[in-house]
């Protein structure tokens, strides 16, 4: 079921065109009530009337968390907190509290995402659906809630920390649909497994909140027999809804009249092309309370434009894998350091531990792998090394689209790195 078919099925051209609108609209909004933005905005020689539509966005200053940081506690505030129905709080990425205020036509927003988000997932009116949210985070369970509300079904608002009335409650109340973290879905499946249970009548799970893998998603819904549902937001933004996965499953469709999505280049600050990696940064189009242009999420992930075979023509993004310090550009190429450090970690028959060192040399990108091991010798004895080399070579060459330059440290382990398996060093950063 697609439940706003005019806004999720619109043409690329008309979406655009949309957006652009909006944009504008957010540029004059902004410069006339936020006197942070306008501030940053004069900084670069800039007015509203330079920004004409999308085309304009990249002329456009960032917004970051130091900036809602400095802004503390309503400086990026829109509206004066008469027109202001709820407020939030939320933990920065340096851990800082920060303060947001949503107006009733915020809240609507919300729950018009949510309600998009559950039935992508193919839930209706006539489902039953636990909201198992996080005690702390009760303003994300009330905007999930009303996300149930406004899809007509039925809402089981439970803490996630009740867990142990959770198998009574999809008995009692036969319910056909849950939202929660992974770590929350992964205590139901073990919970089924454990007993010998089944799900019940559960049909769909909408998983969100905190990082997953597929391994993980596979897990539970075999345990369950359902499937599993990414859904992706940030208190900055929203909250959950600003994207979500159809029952396709081939990425999660951001809500773009509502949100423009931009993948760009940690180092540059420039777009990427569809299917690279890179940090996405949103603008919020029709918030009115704290909105947000080109706001730096800090996580990594892909976007595809591409008609989804659900018949939605939304930009779909991948499931957030890493943070912007999780990443580095080689050679041009976009490389997930974690990918480098599992690769290396599953050579599990050559005992040894690896410093991955990243440098230039005439201008060019290099990669240095150094090999150190307490049983050199073993290492060594056969061909002098060669075929270990050869392994590590050819497994770090293919994440790096390059071959590197690999060798055998046959002295000392260095002490500061002895007790970690890899170690990568970015000279390139100093």
């Amino acid at each position: 079921m697609i439940w706003n078919e005019a806004r999720e099925c619109m043409s690329r051209d008309q979406m655009t065109d949309l957006q652009g609108k909006h944009l504008v609209k957010l540029v004059g909004y902004m410069y006339r009530n936020v006197g942070y933005y306008r501030k940053k905005m004069k900084k670069l020689g800039l007015e509203p009337g330079d920004i004409h539509g999308m085309e304009d966005l990249g002329k456009l200053p960032f917004t970051t968390s130091e900036d809602l940081q400095d802004a503390y506690p309503n400086g990026m505030f829109a509206v004066p907190t008469s027109k202001l129905v709820r407020y939030g709080t939320l933990d920065s990425v340096s851990g800082a509290e920060l303060i947001v205020g949503y107006t009733q036509n915020d809240l609507n927003l919300w729950s018009e995402c949510m309600a998009r988000s559950f039935a992508m997932a193919g839930l209706n009116k006539n489902d039953v659906i636990q909201i198992a949210y996080e005690p702390e985070n009760w303003a994300e369970g009330l905007g999930l809630l009303s996300g149930v509300e406004k899809l007509g079904a039925t809402a089981i608002p439970m803490p996630a920390d009740q867990k142990k009335d959770l198998m009574s409650s999809i008995r009692k109340f036969h319910m056909t649909g849950i939202i929660g973290t992974p770590s929350y879905l992964m205590y139901l499946a073990r919970m089924i497994e454990k007993k010998g249970m089944s799900g019940g009548v559960l049909k769909a799970a909408v998983c969100g909140g905190a990082f997953w893998t597929d391994k993980t998603r596979k897990k539970i819904q075999n345990a369950i027999g359902i499937k599993m549902y990414d859904i992706y937001g940030m208190d900055e933004l929203m909250g959950l809804g600003v994207a979500g996965e159809c029952k396709c499953q081939k990425g999660m469709h951001v809500q773009e009249d509502y949100f423009i999505a931009e993948i760009l280049d940690t180092e540059t600050q420039t777009a990427v092309a569809d299917g690279m990696l890179g940090e996405i940064v949103f603008t919020t189009l029709q918030k009115q309370g704290v909105p947000l242009i080109r706001f730096r999420t800090m996580n990594i992930t892909r976007i595809n434009h591409e008609k989804c075979e659900c018949g939605r023509t939304s930009a779909r993004i991948d499931r957030i894998c890493a943070r912007t310090e999780d990443i580095v550009y080689i050679r041009g190429n976009s490389i997930l350091l974690y990918s480098i450090e599992n690769a290396l970690s599953e050579l599990r028959e050559i005992k040894a531990c690896y410093i991955v060192t990243i440098k230039k040399q005439h201008g060019l990108d290099v990669v240095e792998v150094r090999i150190e091991s307490k049983r050199i010798q073993e290492l060594l004895q056969s061909d002098n090394g060669e075929s270990v080399k050869q392994r590590v070579e050819a497994v770090v060459g293919k994440i790096i689209g390059m071959k590197p330059k690999v060798y055998i440290h046959e002295g000392e382990m260095t002490r500061l790195y002895n007790r970690r398996k890899v170690i990568i060093i970015d000279e390139r950063r100093f």
